[in-house]
């Protein structure tokens, strides 16, 4: 883990944003960039599930993703302070970065250099009620995922705003996502909008409608990570890390 000197630079993060949003009006031949779309009857500029090299992307309702200028956080529920961000806010806060592998319950994972800022600066900003145990998040695309407050709190989450080295792309969650390497892929919830403490646990997006657990926590088995040619490879559950991977400091 490392913490950064000084805070995003918004004008250059907005920059890359705008080649970013350039290569996605812009025919993907030109770029030498193939579609792998999952489900052609899904117009291109969604957000959809794509298997591409590298890195899967996964999206359980396809929709256009978020503008900037009109996307907020609300932050609500059993609080002193309740506040709604804006995308500005974000920049606030101090800057951490990592890098850390997500496990999906497909069986496939993929590592990233994460940057964002750790749960505890929302929870010094708006101060639970100490009866607040558990927290419940919203997102743009309808979903909604649930955790207990004190794995929130664990120092490998992150509030992520930057993915390897360049701003959070549409596709992976921007403005907002969370990043907890312990949980399987669905638990780390994109294009979040809301986030409300609770005194009781609510349910999540795939326990109300797939056959995933409300907890998450990724068991002992077998994982293909997307990084080594998909070569079967034990774990031991928990956060993912294979021989190749670098351990955190």
């Amino acid at each position: 883990m490392k913490l950064l000197g000084q805070k995003l630079n918004r004008r250059f993060f907005l920059s890359l944003l705008s080649l970013s949003a350039t290569a996605t009006i812009l025919p993907s031949k030109v770029f030498g960039l193939s579609d792998y779309r999952r489900d052609k009857n899904i117009p291109k500029e969604y957000i959809q599930n794509r298997d591409r090299p590298g890195f899967f992307i996964r999206s359980a309702n396809p929709f256009m993703g978020v503008d900037a200028n009109d996307w907020g956080l609300s932050i609500r529920g059993m609080v002193a302070n309740p506040v709604a961000l804006g995308y500005e806010d974000l920049f606030g806060f101090k800057v951490v970065s990592q890098v850390s592998r997500l496990k999906c319950v497909e069986c496939w994972s993929a590592t990233a250099k994460w940057e964002g800022f750790h749960f505890q600066e929302l929870v010094d900003r708006v101060k639970p009620d100490p009866q607040a145990k558990y927290v419940y998040f919203q997102s743009a695309d309808s979903y909604y995922e649930s955790y207990a407050l004190e794995e929130l709190l664990r120092p490998r989450v992150l509030m992520v705003m930057r993915m390897n080295g360049q701003p959070l792309s549409k596709d992976h969650g921007f403005p907002l996502r969370l990043i907890a390497p312990f949980k399987y892929g669905y638990k780390n919830v994109k294009y979040i909008t809301s986030i409300e403490f609770t005194d009781s646990r609510k349910r999540n997006y795939w326990a109300n409608n797939g056959p995933y657990s409300v907890d998450g926590t990724i068991q002992p088995g077998i994982d293909h990570p997307l990084d080594f040619n998909k070569k079967p490879l034990p774990i031991n559950g928990g956060e993912v890390f294979h021989p190749f991977d670098k351990r955190p400091s």
